[in-house]
């Protein structure tokens, strides 16, 4: 059996998370990881779960952040502001011309016209 937590996403519809029976137990402190934090949905659906099974999420850590969605704001209003959100990165770096920077020192390099 798997317990659930449903949550709306942020382009259309809904979805659910699940975790197995036993995997969270009353105590248990988690550390809930998500690759890309849009809206705060998913993230805020995990602590959610975590929670109702009587965990501690001590932290959320992710690799992309989109700031200008304010996904801290849904998840303080979710009553989830005492866990700390960890971004590896937001969008800011994601659209960073780093040829047109002045900051990013590009003296000697050549573009070989190849996509990486």
């Amino acid at each position: 059996a798997v317990h659930g937590s449903a949550y709306s996403k942020e382009y259309a519809g809904t979805d659910a998370l699940g975790i197995p029976r036993g995997a969270v137990r009353p105590g248990d402190k988690a550390l809930i990881v998500d690759d890309l934090v849009a809206t705060g949905g998913t993230l805020t659906a995990a602590v959610d779960l975590v929670k109702r099974l009587g965990g501690t999420v001590v932290e959320c850590a992710c690799v992309v952040e989109i700031t200008v969605l304010d996904a801290r704001a849904k998840f303080a209003h979710a009553g989830h502001a005492d866990v700390p959100i960890w971004a590896l990165m937001s969008e800011s770096i994601l659209t960073l011309d780093g040829l047109a920077d002045p900051a990013i020192p590009t003296e000697g390099y050549v573009d070989d016209g190849e996509a990486h």
